[in-house]
């Protein structure tokens, strides 16, 4: 099996700049015609002058309690949304009320070559458990899963009754879900003399590996990866074989700034991460999370050349 799910993936790092530059440009060029957010944010700016990542500093980041307020005022999407309501796949809800957009291309989410990272491959029979009613989560991992070719059981989180019960029908090779409910499940299954042996992977999306998790857990020899990835962003950075920090996914320009600011930290620094979001359908622009990391330096062991974060540690000060 390829050891990478493209060749994106071994870009040289200026090459993969100046490409996203580019697309950046094209995608912002359609989309500021559509989206009043996106003009607004990009008042005075020229998009010609957008030829690196220092150009974007000149752009004032929106964040996320920002476009939360602007949702009350240009609904549904506070105007960042440049594809029409009744033209998306879905329309989503998370939690705190933040309305969330789904369009129609293919792993829409980015959450493929995560997915693709942790193992996970074409045929492989995947228990998908995170939650489908209103919130992104589901379907941002169906989405993926559904690109790399593989058949889902989308339990969502039912009850683990249900949920063993297909365990045991369909034999599924993989778990996408949250860790905690993975614990239950096994804890579950060994209360009712069932098993769950037919899971050897695990994507657990941002939850967090507990001492605990990792205990409960070590019976079963499940390999376990984890994510960045928030809902309004899908799958910003992932793990990988290597473990020793996530990889940024290809499609996106990630900076770390100094929280509060609109100023981009070097790499090493802890800040709030800030993500551009080449998506035609909702293409957030130098979009706040409010979260804490930092840029590490260096090529990954695992050979893939894009930037790299820390885990995630705290969340940014309003």
């Amino acid at each position: 099996m390829p050891e990478f799910y493209d060749r994106y993936e071994t870009r040289a790092p200026r090459s993969r700049d100046a490409a996203l530059l580019r697309d950046l440009r094209g995608i912002l060029s359609v989309a500021k015609s559509r989206a009043a957010g996106l003009r607004h944010q990009l008042k005075n700016i020229e998009l010609d002058s957008l030829k690196g990542r220092a150009d974007l500093a000149q752009i004032p980041v929106v964040r996320a309690t920002d476009l939360t307020g602007r949702e009350k005022e240009m609904p549904p999407f506070g105007g960042a949304c440049a594809t029409r309501p009744g033209a998306l796949l879905h329309l989503l809800m998370a939690q705190g009320a933040v309305f969330l957009p789904e369009g129609h291309a293919k792993d829409w989410w980015n959450a493929a070559r995560a997915l693709y990272a942790a193992g996970i491959r074409k045929g492989d029979v995947v228990l998908n458990c995170f939650p489908y009613h209103f919130v992104a989560e589901g379907h941002m991992l169906d989405s993926g899963l559904r690109a790399l070719g593989c058949p889902v059981i989308p339990a969502g989180d039912a009850d683990l009754a249900a949920t063993l019960t297909a365990i045991a029908h369909y034999a599924p090779t993989a778990y996408c879900g949250p860790s905690d409910y993975l614990v239950n499940l096994a804890e579950k299954a060994t209360q009712s003399g069932q098993t769950i042996s037919s899971l050897k992977r695990a994507f657990i999306g941002t939850s967090p590996v507990s001492p605990e998790t990792k205990m409960a857990l070590a019976p079963h020899d499940i390999a376990l990866y984890s994510a960045y990835a928030p809902a309004h962003l899908g799958v910003v950075a992932y793990e990988t074989e290597a473990r020793d920090a996530f990889v940024v996914s290809e499609g996106l320009i990630v900076e770390i700034v100094r929280p509060g600011s609109n100023d981009p930290l070097p790499a090493g620094q802890f800040g709030e991460i800030v993500v551009t979001r080449l998506n035609a359908d909702y293409p957030l622009l130098r979009f706040g999370t409010g979260d804490i990391s930092a840029i590490v330096g260096g090529p990954s062991p695992c050979g893939r050349t894009n930037m790299r974060i820390a885990r995630v540690q705290a969340a940014a000060a309003a």
